[in-house]
């Protein structure tokens, strides 16, 4: 089978890579018997997506065919760190050699970077794709529900501007390095950011977490007991990527009443930092 064709991402690009995200992420979970979580809005997707295209060009590639794109892979490099934001291929096209040269590419752009994360489908084929590629993959459960008698922790208080430098410390103390700019992008689509001063911060959206991220289990835990209070009411919330290290995250979240499910892999290569107390996002890792 020849390969795919393969070209960069373009701005104009963006719209398309978007709904093609969707319909893939779709398509999963109606392979794993689970009901597909609607469209929304797509805004928040594309923002993701022009915010890594900006920063990371060279780590955004497609795939396509006459019908239009048969997949997506993006790739950025935060002083050092690699990570896999984006990797799908359209149903129709999948198992045909797409999605290993579009994960060619965004490794490729990774060469020299110290460490390197994924956030895994359950789908067995990335699986082992990323088992090929040198990374350790750590299985993981999501907690998924309406929260029940979740209090607030009262030193937690909404994000300032003065405290990315509080996160910046923070994440590199958790993950190696900094995310700076991706939670500005992150509030821009539309997630909440809140502090624990001088101890660690949260971002989530309606009580569904972005990421978590934290010098010590304590302030984390306060972090996520205030995400989870913030939730609409009647709303059902995800906290993802929980693998044995985040012990104090299934506690708060079975204490909450929320259901745990396995999904998953964290998968892990290099320096990294120490991964906890931490919750990483899909798409900025």
């Amino acid at each position: 089978m020849p390969e795919p064709s393969l070209r960069p991402l373009r701005d104009d690009d963006v719209p398309a890579a978007q709904d093609l995200m969707i319909a893939a992420f779709q398509d999963l979970e109606r392979r794993f018997h689970e009901t597909p979580t609607p469209a929304g809005d797509p805004e928040p997707g594309r923002v993701r997506l022009r915010r890594i295209l900006a920063t990371d060009p060279g780590g955004c590639w497609v795939a396509e065919d006459a019908a239009g794109l048969t997949g997506v892979g993006m790739a950025l490099v935060r002083e050092g760190l690699w990570g896999l934001s984006l990797l799908v291929v359209r149903p129709d096209a999948q198992s045909g050699g797409i999605g290993r040269s579009l994960l060619a590419r965004t490794l490729e752009y990774g060469d020299g970077a110290r460490g390197g994360i994924i956030l895994a489908s359950p789908d067995a084929r990335a699986l082992r794709a990323y088992t090929r590629a040198g990374f350790a993959l750590h299985p993981t459960v999501s907690a998924i529900g309406r929260p029940r008698d979740v209090t607030a922790a009262p030193e937690v208080r909404p994000f300032a501007p003065a405290d990315h430098e509080l996160a910046a410390a923070v994440d590199r103390a958790v993950r190696g390095a900094a995310h700076a700019g991706d939670l500005d992008a992150l509030a821009a689509g539309g997630s909440e950011l809140l502090t624990y001063p001088d101890r660690g911060y949260a971002v989530h959206a309606d009580g569904t977490v972005k990421t978590i991220a934290a010098f010590d289990d304590e302030a984390a835990a306060a972090l996520l007991r205030t995400v989870l209070a913030r939730a609409p009411a009647g709303k059902d919330v995800d906290v993802s990527w929980l693998t044995s290290s985040q012990q104090w995250a299934i506690e708060v979240a079975v204490a909450a009443g929320l259901d745990l499910h396995p999904r998953g892999a964290v998968c892990l290569r290099g320096d990294v930092g120490r991964f906890r107390p931490y919750l990483p996002g899909g798409a900025y890792l």
